[in-house]
């Protein structure tokens, strides 16, 4: 499993710089990272050669901030805003030897009714979608929590990312399944999972409640993992947890615990 797992660098080592927390989780035996970063491109192109020269796979950067409206799919008149961002993180992103980026939605818009919310998020990420996919890009939409960390956030609901991602109906359009935000809004992941496998594109990770290490908290990460894995899932799942132990021994801790 630990090939298949990937270090969101932003959250482990914050007393060096992000490209020199590539090198540390590749000697720790990782092989794939992914950042929140991604409107930077110098910033974004160090990480890319840091993950040539330790031989580490750059997996994902981070589209829009869930909380950043000005930018939000959901938000009536964002249409320009959004996709023009969508075309430069892309493009930072390839630049860098990255092909993937999170969506995120924004909140609820005050005014703006159910179906305005809907469609606007449908008819963005639809043109985004076929923008990238110009490029090689794939962009994956993410529903949160909105009970612990992300009140007022539109897309909370796993049914409806999978139905707004079936809508779209683009192969490099899917929605990443978080296991800590879907464990917080009802659990029951493998019933979920298993069947709507083709349109997941990216797993995240974290120990529940708390979202800390994987091996503190209400979920048997190695089996739900395995499961997973075993039902033909080629990708990664991302460690975005806030380590309580010390980087390194949280890092060892996690790579015992999935091998």
């Amino acid at each position: 499993m630990l090939k298949n797992t990937d270090v969101l660098i932003d959250v482990f080592y914050s007393e060096i710089p992000l490209e020199q927390r590539v090198q540390k989780a590749a000697a720790l035996g990782y092989t794939a990272i992914e950042t929140w970063q991604g409107g930077d491109a110098a910033l974004v192109k160090k990480i890319g050669d840091a993950c040539i020269s330790s031989g580490v796979r750059f997996v994902s950067i981070v589209m829009n901030g869930p909380a950043d409206m000005t930018v939000a799919p959901v938000k009536n008149g964002n249409r320009k805003a959004f996709i023009e961002q969508v075309d430069r993180f892309s493009d930072n992103a390839l630049a860098a030897g990255c092909r993937s980026g999170i969506i995120t939605t924004g909140n609820h818009v005050p005014g703006q009714t159910p179906a305005e919310h809907r469609k606007n998020l449908v008819d963005n990420l639809t043109e985004a979608g076929k923008l990238v996919a110009k490029k090689g890009f794939a962009l994956n939409l993410e529903p949160l929590n909105t009970l612990v960390d992300h009140e007022g956030y539109y897309l909370e609901s796993r049914e409806a990312s999978l139905e707004i991602v079936k809508e779209i109906n683009l192969a490099n359009v899917r929605m990443l399944y978080d296991l800590y935000h879907m464990q917080i809004m009802g659990g029951n992941h493998l019933p979920f999972v298993l069947p709507n496998l083709s349109w997941i594109g990216h797993f995240h990770t974290a120990g529940v409640p708390g979202r800390h290490e994987l091996a503190d908290g209400e979920m048997n990460y190695p089996f739900v993992m395995k499961k997973i894995l075993t039902a033909g899932y080629k990708g990664f799942f991302g460690l975005e947890y806030m380590p309580l132990l010390p980087s390194d021994e949280s890092l060892r801790q996690t790579a015992q615990l999935l091998k």
